[in-house]
């Protein structure tokens, strides 16, 4: 077997047990928010439709119809929960978007074993680990992500491979599609790289992609859009008209998207500097590549970041910088020199100045612990710079200290990658799981919970649910919600989560809506249990009218693992 086979499959099994490792770190439940797709899953598979409460319309609160199809068929062919089919499917996502990131990263690396070990440990122990565990369509819409950046690569740079160069046009626009499928917004990523293959390509692979983008992206995903636009009755998903909330732009989430390149400014100081060592035409042409990436996580502006856990809207694109990364540091180890600096040309000022940029973004971050890896990038560079400038200076022990330098950084780029894995919210269950859990005999009597968190307690109770704040009701999302509104569904229960400080702000509106409604209607205050503290509280409502309020309060109540600060008493 040849020594690149050989290193090959050491980075891939050396990130495959890095996935494993780091993934049983994170808690066992999903997210919370991840059983809302979990309940249209479960009603898929028993025959019901993607539908929210069973025998009424469909409702598309989700927004993750491919996932919520495969948790269903999962669950028909193979007898698994819907929780499970999530944890088994999104690890072999996991671990099959792994692969994809070695195989290609040593590739692109000129089957450099240390760059590509760079970006797979960083990939398998970082976020993805947490992804997986959480439940979402997060690691399938990072693997597509992926693969569509994949496909660019072959079909610019394969010219000696012509199959991979038309396999790739093929499948590009497919990934795009299933891209689409997996999450709304997908579709935006793809058309940015359909954009940036199509300025790459000649004449020929122009319209090789035109016509596979028509046949595979375009019609199939037009068919999809209005199959959807009919089935759910609207043109959007709800959720955008809710999250939407009648701005254009969300502003107040710039620093989170902006905290997204901030933990990459290592990755970013790379790229830039791996950009002088290579020819600046091909330069450009990396920068296009990269470009899908560097522009797709500021659409989120555009809605609400709610369900925003472990930061699944922005980290999807996080192995595509890490394969830009990965290269860099391949161009810093090359043997031969870097090109002349002597040709004026737009490409040489395009890349140039890009590489500048991305250098200069670091000292406007504060880097904190990945100062160390900043500082070794900076070390490789200078020695690289170094070499064959300076008599006196043996070639050899600069390979060697560079040798010893670029492991460091992959041991820092890894511990980087899983502290901030460590540091997203743990989810453990809680008051929600246990009392739907304990509502669940009275699933068919056909009373009603009027609940805002949406996940835990309609799924474990079965009950129909009515989700307030409007992504789970297309009543709330489009004419808000009012007394009128609940009067007629009757809620038997009515429960709100309370903070001091809600996020967004019109949580508050809703909250002090349902305690309003609650007090008139002379429902009885139930049980308020401590969440994490004193002042972040579930607070729970029952309708004294309904035959089974007392049994209702008792199953409410009767939890000893909880701290509660009010308990209802006599019942």
């Amino acid at each position: 077997m040849k020594k690149s086979t050989l290193a090959l499959l050491a980075v891939i099994l050396l990130g495959m047990l890095g996935l494993l490792v780091a993934q049983t770190k994170h808690p066992l439940a999903p997210s919370e928010d991840a059983y809302i797709t979990f309940r249209y899953a479960r009603n898929l598979a028993e025959g019901h439709g993607i539908v929210w409460n069973v025998g009424e319309d469909p409702v598309e609160g989700g927004t993750e119809f491919l996932w919520t199809v495969l948790l269903a068929a999962t669950n028909r062919l193979t007898g698994l929960s819907i929780e499970d089919a999530a944890r088994a499917l999104n690890l072999a996502v996991g671990l099959l978007a792994v692969q994809t990131l070695a195989a290609a990263s040593f590739a692109l690396s000129g089957k450099r074993f240390l760059p590509a070990l760079f970006a797979t440990l960083a990939f398998a122990v970082g976020p993805l680990s947490y992804h997986i565990r959480a439940g979402f369509a997060t690691p399938l819409f990072t693997l597509l992500i992926l693969l569509m950046t994949v496909m660019i690569y072959l079909a610019v740079y394969s010219d000696d491979r012509p199959w991979a160069r038309q396999w790739s046009i093929l499948l590009l626009p497919l990934a795009g599609l299933f891209l689409g499928l997996t999450r709304p917004e997908g579709a935006l990523f793809a058309a940015l790289a359909l954009a940036a293959a199509f300025i790459l390509l000649d004449g020929s692979g122009r319209r090789r992609l035109t016509i596979a983008t028509l046949a595979l992206f375009v019609i199939p995903g037009g068919v999809y859009f209005l199959w959807r636009w009919q089935y759910f009755g609207y043109f959007l998903p709800n959720t955008f008209y809710v999250k939407n909330a009648g701005e254009w732009l969300h502003m107040r989430y710039f620093p989170e998207i902006y905290e997204l390149f901030r933990f990459m400014a290592p990755l970013l100081i790379l790229i830039g500097i791996g950009l002088y060592r290579i020819d600046p035409k091909d330069g450009v042409k990396k920068l296009i590549i990269l470009a899908p990436a560097l522009i797709f996580p500021w659409s989120y502006l555009l809605i609400d970041q709610l369900q925003n856990l472990g930061k699944r809207f922005q980290y999807p694109v996080y192995p595509i910088f890490l394969l830009g990364a990965a290269m860099a540091l391949a161009a810093l180890t090359l043997r031969t020199p870097p090109p002349p600096l002597r040709r004026r040309h737009l490409a040489l000022y395009v890349a140039t100045a890009t590489a500048a940029g991305f250098i200069l973004f670091a000292p406007f971050v504060a880097l904190e612990r990945m100062a160390l890896i900043v500082l070794l990038a900076a070390i490789v560079a200078g020695m690289k710079f170094t070499e064959g400038r300076f008599e006196g200076v043996r070639a050899e022990k600069l390979a060697v200290a560079a040798l010893v330098i670029t492991l460091a950084l992959v041991v820092f780029n890894a511990q980087s990658a899983y502290r901030l894995a460590n540091s997203f919210y743990p989810t453990v269950f809680d008051d929600r799981k246990a009392i739907g859990e304990a509502l669940a005999p009275f699933a068919d009597k056909g009373y009603t919970v009027v609940a805002t968190e949406a996940g835990w307690i309609p799924y474990f109770s079965r009950w129909r649910a009515i989700d307030p704040f409007g992504l789970n009701d297309e009543y709330v999302a489009h004419h808000g919600l009012d007394f009128e509104y609940l009067d007629k569904q009757r809620p038997a229960i009515i429960m709100y989560h309370q903070v001091k400080n809600p996020h967004p702000p019109r949580w508050a509106d809703m909250v002090r809506l349902l305690r309003e409604y609650a007090e008139a209607r002379g429902y009885v205050l139930a049980a308020i249990v401590e969440r994490k503290g004193p002042e972040d509280l579930h607070v729970y409502w029952v309708d004294p009218k309904n035959p089974d309020a007392n049994a209702l309060i008792r199953a409410i109540t009767d939890h000893d693992e909880f701290i509660y600060q009010y308990k209802a008493e006599g019942y």
